[in-house]
């Protein structure tokens, strides 16, 4: 009978350490950065020994594990109740076998313990069943949520990116007439072209989406280009990189510039980047830059035999059929001349795509 129950102890506690080690891999595996001043759940009642996991930032997604922080606490928390329980089970049955001196009652204190023990290896069991059953069924995987800047930038490239349609410049020039005239810009600096050229006009950003030409609601625009072509600093700022990995996004390729000196209080994305070089090969994230420094190269061609998702328009239109090198990383300077999918974006071909975030009416304040 010892060695029986010896044997049972020792296959408990196997199990309830593979368990939490188990639990402790997973925890580790993930790589993304910590997302600060994130509000956390106020439960109204609080379970002892639940935390809740940090919210974490890959790629422009959130990642966000409460719910399987809860479930995990839940259970764990039932575990040790449970364990609680089968060990005051196991006390009363020894003190019974003892106190039995060989009387009948030592079969039942018996029984009494094995049935203890094996429901406290059935309950510690739980987690290795179902991980033999299929590894998945352990993994309580987390939430994953754009961030609004994200989903803002998912949102204005989505549709007929860089796409000229036939809608007549006059009709353009006398909406940014009225934007001029009645609109608010919050800076002192004016936004120019980061290619030099005018914006396209075309139903795409200026009358698509319920925008109708009003200018107000006008946050997004196009300018054509073409491939590599110097992407200049629209104004005074501060400009970091984002390299897309994934096809969470359709802007690809990300440039956001923070306007600094008569700049302050501006922000902008610029889209579908091929590299995030200045003319000298030098990557300058984190760097305050003037009005007109180069801080990247258009890109924009998405290579053939590139998959996007069904629901982008380059999927709907076979946008992806550029042959010729893939570009790789866009921190070096790299001979090539399509990219691929996550880097691209959602795009008909070579553009800067602009996305104003901040400082007042765009097209008050952009030099037209």
């Amino acid at each position: 009978m010892s060695r029986r129950l010896a044997a049972l102890f020792i296959c408990c506690f196997c199990v309830f350490n593979f368990f939490f080690l188990s639990s402790e891999t997973l925890a580790q595996t993930n790589n993304a950065k910590s997302v600060e001043n994130t509000l956390v759940p106020n439960l109204s009642v609080d379970i002892p020994g639940l935390t809740f996991s940090e919210v974490l930032k890959d790629n422009g997604v959130l990642q966000v594990n409460f719910l399987g922080d809860y479930i995990a606490g839940f259970y764990r928390y039932l575990l040790g109740i449970g364990t609680t329980i089968a060990i005051i089970f196991i006390m009363v049955a020894g003190l019974r076998y003892t106190l039995a001196a060989g009387g009948g009652d030592v079969k039942e204190a018996q029984s009494m313990i094995r049935n203890a023990v094996v429901g406290l290896i059935l309950l510690l069991s739980v987690y290795a069943i179902l991980f033999i059953i299929n590894p998945e069924l352990t993994k309580l995987k987390s939430l994953n949520l754009l961030d609004i800047e994200s989903i803002a930038l998912d949102i204005g490239t989505s549709g007929e990116e860089g796409v000229v349609t036939s809608s007549g410049r006059a009709t353009c020039d006398k909406i940014v007439e009225t934007a001029k005239s009645q609109g608010t810009c919050n800076i002192s600096q004016s936004v120019i072209s980061p290619t030099g050229n005018k914006p396209n006009c075309a139903r795409h950003h200026w009358f698509d989406r319920g925008i109708n030409g009003d200018y107000t609601k006008i946050t997004n625009l196009d300018y054509a280009a073409s491939w590599a072509t110097a992407i200049k600093a629209p104004f005074d700022g501060t400009v970091t990189y984002k390299k897309s990995t994934s096809t969470s996004n359709r802007c690809g390729n990300t440039i956001t510039l923070t306007g600094t000196g008569k700049a302050s209080g501006a922000k902008i994305s610029i889209c579908h980047a091929k590299d995030f070089l200045n003319d000298s090969g030098a990557y300058l994230n984190g760097q305050t830059i003037t009005q007109g420094s180069v801080i990247g190269h258009l890109g924009g061609n998405c290579c053939a035999g590139e998959q996007p998702p069904n629901t982008w328009d380059a999927a709907k239109n076979g946008w992806c059929k550029v042959s010729g090198t893939t570009c790789t990383d866009p921190t070096k300077s790299e001979s090539c001349s399509c990219q691929p999918i996550e880097q691209a974006g959602n795009t008909s071909g070579p553009h800067v795509h602009i996305t104003w975030q901040a400082g007042g009416d765009l097209l008050s304040c952009i030099e037209y």
